[in-house]
Formats: C-alpha cells, sequence, structure tokens
C-alpha cells in the first residue's frame, strides 16, 4: 500500500522532472517487494528473485521531436539508439543485458518497412551483447512516434557487487571511460545543418548511434568499482547526482576532461559543451587511487580505451556536497548543477 505524500498541486511543468520523482518514490516506497535490493533512484533497479540471483532492469521512453526528429537520421540508427540508451543503464550497474522489450506507439502514416527497419536496428546492437527483443507492444500515438524499452540483464555476484551511486567514498579519483561533448555537438551538426563542419560526421554519429559502454561497465564491477553512473544527462547532470547520494562533494581539473579537438574547434563555449550537453553515454565511476592499476590492466587486456581521471570525491565538511572545478589558472570555482530536464 502506498503512503500519503505531500503534495503541492502544483503542475509538472513548475516543479521539474527530479522533483516529479522525489514524490512517485515516496508514493510506491510501501509497495517494494522483500526482494528487492535496489529501487528508484539509480540507473536501474536490482530483483532477487530466489537466493545467488540477480535481476537488473531498466526502462526508457523516447518521444518524435522530444527525443529525436525523423528526418535527421534513418530508422535503423532510431532503433539502435533507443536500445542503446536501455542498456547504458544496464551498464552503469555493472550488469550483463539480457532481453529487451519493446513497446511503440505509431501514426498510422509509417510504412512497414520502416518499423522492420527500427526492430533491425535494435536486433542488430541487442546481437553485440547477447541481448534478445522477446516481445512488447504496439498502439496509436496520434502526433508522433514513441519508443519504450524495458531491459533485464543479471548482476555477476551478490548486489553489493552492483555499482551504485551512493558508493563514492572520500579520496575516490573520479573518471570516464571516453570522450565528452561528442554527442552534443552532432545535436548541433544536425540542428544547425553544419554537416560541412570539420569533425561533424563523427560528431553526429556519436548523437545518432551511442555506443553502450556495456563491457567497460562489467569489467569496472569486476575489478571491485562500487559506484558509477551512465552520463546520459551531461557531466554536470549527472555527476551531482552521485554527489548527493554518496554525501560528498567532486573536484573535476578543466584541463584533465577529455574534450575532442574538433569540440575545442568549432564551439567557442567547449567547456560548456562537455560539461553539460549530455547523451555521451559514457560511464562516469569513482575508485580509490589502489584499484585504479588493476582497471588499467583490464582494460588493456580487453583492447578498450583506457579510462581518463578527471577528478576527486572530497569531504564537504558541514557543507552541502557540490561540483567544483579546477581551471587552468589554478582556481576553483563552483559549478551549478545542469543539464537538460523534463517541464523546465
Amino acid at each position: 500500500m502506498s503512503k500519503r505524500v505531500p503534495t503541492s498541486g502544483k503542475r509538472i511543468r513548475d516543479i521539474g522532472e527530479f522533483k516529479l520523482i522525489d514524490v512517485l518514490t515516496a508514493v510506491v516506497a510501501g509497495s517494494q517487494p522483500g526482494r528487492l535490493s535496489l529501487g528508484i533512484g539509480d540507473d536501474a533497479a536490482v530483483w532477487r528473485p530466489s537466493p545467488g540471483r540477480h535481476i537488473v532492469m531498466s526502462t526508457d521512453t523516447m518521444i518524435e521531436e522530444e527525443h529525436f526528429r525523423l528526418e535527421w537520421g534513418d530508422w535503423k540508427s532510431l532503433g539502435h539508439k533507443a536500445l542503446a540508451v536501455n542498456l547504458s543503464d544496464l551498464a552503469a550497474m555493472g550488469a550483463r543485458p539480457r532481453l529487451a522489450l519493446v513497446s511503440i506507439g505509431l501514426t498510422g502514416s509509417e510504412r512497414d518497412r520502416e518499423i522492420a527497419d527500427l526492430y533491425r536496428g535494435m536486433v542488430a546492437l541487442g546481437d553485440q551483447f547477447k541481448t534478445a527483443v522477446v516481445g512488447g507492444d504496439t498502439t496509436t500515438s496520434e502526433t508522433a512516434v514513441m519508443i519504450s524499452i524495458t531491459v533485464l540483464g543479471e548482476a555477476t555476484s551478490g548486489p553489493d557487487s552492483v555499482m551504485k551511486r551512493s558508493s563514492a567514498r572520500a579520496g575516490d579519483l573520479i573518471a570516464v571511460t571516453g570522450p565528452l561533448g561528442l554527442a552534443a555537438g552532432g545535436l548541433e551538426v544536425l540542428d544547425q545543418e553544419l554537416r560541412t563542419l570539420d569533425g561533424g560526421p563523427a560528431m553526429e554519429e556519436a548523437f545518432l548511434r551511442p555506443k553502450p559502454r556495456v563491457r567497460e561497465g562489467r569489467i569496472l564491477a569486476r575489478s571491485g568499482v562500487r559506484c558509477a553512473i551512465d552520463l546520459s544527462d551531461g557531466l554536470l547532470g549527472d555527476l551531482p547526482k552521485v554527489c548527493s547520494q554518496s554525501g560528498l562533494s567532486a573536484e573535476i581539473d578543466e584541463l584533465k576532461i577529455p574534450v575532442p579537438l574538433s569540440i575545442k574547434w568549432a564551439f567557442q563555449d567547449w567547456i560548456e559543451v562537455a560539461l553539460r550537453g549530455g547523451e555521451d553515454y559514457e560511464l562516469l565511476f569513482t575508485v580509490s587511487p589502489s584499484v585504479l592499476a588493476r582497471i588499467n590492466r583490464n582494460f588493456r587486456r580487453a583492447g578498450l580505451r583506457l579510462p581518463t581521471v578527471i577528478g576527486r570525491m572530497v569531504d564537504p565538511g558541514e557543507a552541502e556536497p557540490e561540483v567544483r572545478l579546477r581551471m587552468p589558472s589554478g582556481q576553483v570555482e563552483k559549478l551549478e548543477p545542469g543539464a537538460y530536464a523534463h517541464w523546465g
């Protein structure tokens, strides 16, 4: 039975996405099954159906004009991205994806070959990670195409090995698995029709066909990492979530943030593109310095790009957790959290 939760009666667009999540979390708190190891508040939920087994679950929805435009790419790429953003949530937990359920809302004007291509894009990506599309639903959507996917995966061992946002510790290094800003650059390329821009094709590819870091996530979890998040909302959209749930501040170094030269050349405000752009779907994780060498060894053996250390988690003392940026001059300034959010 859900408990009574104080509400304001305000419109959703006025309270914003994250306040709405807080309200809904409180509503469902009393209905959680006893074997739920991890519920709302992370990249995925973890359920223990029986001793020794842990199922990791996540869902995401994409709506035409809100998350994508059909004229920007082909249907296969759209299918790829729709599944990729879900697989990225499991990657952030260190889980092995297994199954996907796909629900789509169609206006009726789409052609059957287009929807077949949509699913071909999902299946091709799913095959890379041994993830099968096993069912779902189709329905009418009067004004826009809607794609909603639920993915299920398995944790490699017990719930303590699942990477969580709340598990950072003071002194941990902060690292990311790849470059930041390419996807945001790709959105700008598509929106402003800048396809002749130097580096434009790579930016466009990063936005339309993101690569979920499933292999990286599993290696991180096996190597002893306990805290991670996927960068869907940008560094300053997601790192503050780690700070809040861990009760720590983060200090990052501008010179260490892996921003491609193409982004620096193309955008005068390149640091804002890298910090707030979002949709990179790289993994951000925190790790003790003693574990980092093991991670690098395991990444080398797998033929993967080594993570880039960009900062450190620090004890905020009596202050509220915050994110600080160390600039090339040595000056340190507090950064306001901020990234894309629904309803303002």
